[in-house]
């Protein structure tokens, strides 16, 4: 699935009926007795995307990220390359779609076609082009040889599932939405068969899984039936108090702010799981509107020396957050532990405001999602600090995504806004794709940056890099480059939360996707409980 709502929207879902293969009840039964026992129901409300986490139950790729967001095996058995264009994967043996067709290198290259078919206005950096060949070496090999090398070829197979061939004798995938199921439909070969529900375009109001008991990995699913309540998305108020409150209302509740953690603490039903994930919180910076003051990086700077980062950890976060120093976090590919960081610096904040003309400041105006509400209400009074005069604008979060947008110069030249919270998660095992794509990329769809051709060639470079050491070394040079031109305002990463049943072993994705084939319940749980 290649859309801009995969870095910033939500929908999923899939079942359907049996043709002349074996049934999906027939393998649960027959296959049962060999691996684990799914147990249990989990009531799940996801604020975060619910098209990403569906899909990533019911459908599989090549390649995969595990819970520590690395890549490894999955219908792929293995994977090598034979030159800097050319990557040949071993295809898995044995795996059966859950409408009981085989998996082969014929159903690769039949998805490919499909895939060739699609239409992909945003993110090209996401997307496997259509000058890649495909060869077919033999049933279980196939190869791809690109037109250049390309670096990101992994997670660009990771969003490239694959479903039964049956699924485009009856239906097709819309634009962009490569994945989402119309209706529901025995099409994937992952954990878990969409029973009920849909989530191409928007989801259902539930979205029904059932464990499939011809699961390849035998160690999974662990949990039976998975009930996706969508109805709450919008009344994430009501969605926390059931999970606090309610012992078999929500069992699990994806993205919570920090705010809710406090509550509950004090539930006799819940607790709180903290993932320290590749995730970071920044502003993005409006040059692109007419005579924007923000292309004066005095003044760019200026906001990133207002910036308290230890008082939005105690404030905003409620200490849910680390890597206080700003963008791509350690750890993860491309941290670059040498860079200048801005420090807190008021009076360096003033002296620069006023070197670049606005000694007594100027009005501006910040936005920022629902989610990042409280960090942004802290940001404010410390712009005000300055000497800036701030409007705070809060939006939905689908509201928010069509401010930050720019499919195109006249759209973002009319966009009147300052400067812009955004939260950016690494879901797509690269921070190549991640933190280095918004908001500078013109590719991306949300460019805030003066066009910068020396940027977009380093991308680029870094990009056509195979070699990983050398990769690294590339991304590292480049967040140097974002943080010398101070092109947006660093702030910390947060820790991803979730408010999760006490009864649930809750296994969270560094993706932030709500994969569950690894959660489980406890004997304790509503579910099972005598």
């Amino acid at each position: 699935m290649l859309r801009i709502k995969h870095t910033i929207l939500t929908f999923l879902v899939l079942f359907f009926c049996c043709f002349k293969f074996a049934s999906p009840s027939v393998l649960l039964a027959k296959d049962s007795a060999v691996g684990i026992n799914p147990r249990g129901t989990l009531r799940v409300v996801d604020l975060w995307s619910v098209v990403d986490s569906v899909m990533m139950n019911y459908a599989e790729g090549l390649v995969m990220l595990d819970k520590d967001n690395n890549f490894v095996p999955c219908l792929a058995e293995e994977w090598k390359w034979i030159n800097d264009r050319t990557i040949e994967f071993r295809l898995r043996q044995g795996v059966f779609f859950h409408n009981g067709e085989p998996f082969n290198a014929e159903v690769v290259r039949i998805n490919r076609e499909a895939y060739m078919a699609m239409q992909f206005p945003l993110l090209p950096f996401l997307i496997i082009s259509d000058e890649t060949v495909l060869e077919i070496v033999n049933e279980y090999t196939v190869r791809f040889t690109f037109p250049e090398p390309d670096g990101m070829a992994l997670a660009k197979f990771g969003y490239f599932v694959l479903v039964a061939p049956a699924f485009f004798n009856q239906h097709k995938f819309s634009e962009w939405s490569w994945g989402e199921l119309p209706e529901a439909g025995p099409w994937g070969t992952g954990p878990f068969q969409v029973l009920e529900g849909s989530f191409s375009n928007k989801p259902s109001d539930h979205i029904v899984l059932e464990a499939y008991g011809g699961y390849w990995d035998k160690r999974f699913p662990k949990v039976k039936t998975v009930i996706f309540d969508n109805t709450l998305i919008k009344n994430i108020e009501e969605a926390m108090r059931l999970c606090r409150e309610k012992e078999a209302a929500v069992d699990i509740v994806g993205f919570i702010r920090p705010l809710d953690t406090l509550k509950i603490a004090e539930s006799p039903f819940a607790k709180v799981v903290k993932s320290r994930d590749s995730a970071q919180i920044h502003s993005a910076i409006n040059q692109r509107k007419p005579n924007s003051k923000w292309r004066n990086i005095r003044l760019r700077k200026a906001l990133n020396h207002a910036i308290n980062r230890k008082e939005l950890w105690q404030y905003g976060a409620k200490g849910n957050a680390y890597n206080l120093g700003g963008h791509i976090p350690p750890g993860a590919r491309g941290h670059n532990p040498n860079l200048t960081l801005y420090r807190y610096d008021t009076n360096k904040a003033r002296s620069l405001l006023a070197e670049a003309g606005y000694p007594d400041g100027f009005e501006m105006k910040l936005i920022t999602p629902e989610a990042q509400k409280l960090e942004a209400q802290v940001m404010k009074r410390m712009y005000e600090r300055i000497g800036l005069k701030v409007e705070l604008q809060v939006f939905t979060f689908r509201d928010w995504v069509g401010k930050i947008l720019t499919p195109s110069e006249e759209k973002a030249q009319k966009e009147d806004w300052d400067v812009s919270v955004c939260y950016n998660n690494d879901f797509h095992g690269h921070s190549g794709m991640a933190h280095l794509v918004y908001p500078y990329l013109e590719t991306s769809g949300i460019r805030w940056i003066v066009y910068d051709q020396v940027y977009e060639d380093m991308w680029n470079d870094m990009a056509r890099t195979v070699d990983e050491k050398k990769q690294d070394e590339k991304m590292q040079k480049i967040e140097a480059y974002i943080y010398d031109r101070a092109y947006a305002v660093f702030i910390y990463s947060p820790l991803n939360l979730y408010a999760v049943n006490k009864d649930v072993n809750f296994v969270p994705q560094k993706s932030l996707r709500l994969r569950l084939k690894e959660t489980s319940v406890t004997d304790n749980h509503w579910s099972v409980r005598p």
